[in-house]
């Protein structure tokens, strides 16, 4: 009795697994954004007088939502002789570390919300991907094991504005390239 009783159970999982797999699949038929993570580095500017710096982010992006962690690194700025320590602003060789979760259309405009060690913020971002937009317009859709590197090569733009006044100097501008996967 116990081995019919675990037979019947296999048997219901999998056909549950395999509808709500074909009920994804359906979801998804007729669209033509590719979807997946980018793995983006690049430059930082801010919008203060701090210099400039690098970020590193992974930003995975379906049709309508999107998630992504990023860690910036404002500039070391050394003193000039002709300038005093405190005249070097407060977020000059900064770490600032955020999570990200939002809603867009694929990776072309997605508008997140974030938290990090700075409070929170809103994010503008945009990855242009050349494969994802011949794609986009042409009605097609590449599937991930074929695409090559070319077709992966991904351009990052990000404008972040935190909400917090006491942390408006780590407002900043992003652009860099990544790799879509």
């Amino acid at each position: 009795m116990k081995t019919i009783t675990t037979l019947i159970t296999l048997l219901l999982l999998t056909a549950g697994t395999l509808a709500s797999h074909a009920h994804a699949e359906d979801r998804y038929s007729g669209v033509t954004l590719i979807r997946g993570t980018v793995f983006s580095v690049g430059r930082v500017d801010p919008t203060e007088n701090v210099d400039t710096g690098f970020f590193v982010d992974a930003n995975y992006s379906s049709v309508a939502i999107n998630a992504g962690v990023g860690s910036k690194k404002f500039g070391d700025s050394p003193l000039r002789s002709d300038q005093r320590e405190d005249d070097l602003s407060e977020a000059d060789g900064e770490r600032v570390n955020n999570a990200y979760a939002g809603i867009g259309f694929g990776r072309i405009v997605q508008i997140q919300y974030g938290y990090g060690n700075h409070g929170d913020l809103l994010r503008f971002r945009s990855d242009f991907n050349y494969r994802s937009v011949v794609d986009f317009f042409t009605g097609k859709r590449t599937p991930k094991d074929r695409m090559t590197l070319g077709d992966r090569i991904t351009f990052t733009i990000a404008v972040e504005q935190y909400q917090d006044s006491d942390e408006e100097i780590f407002d900043n501008a992003t652009w860099g390239v990544g790799l879509l996967f």
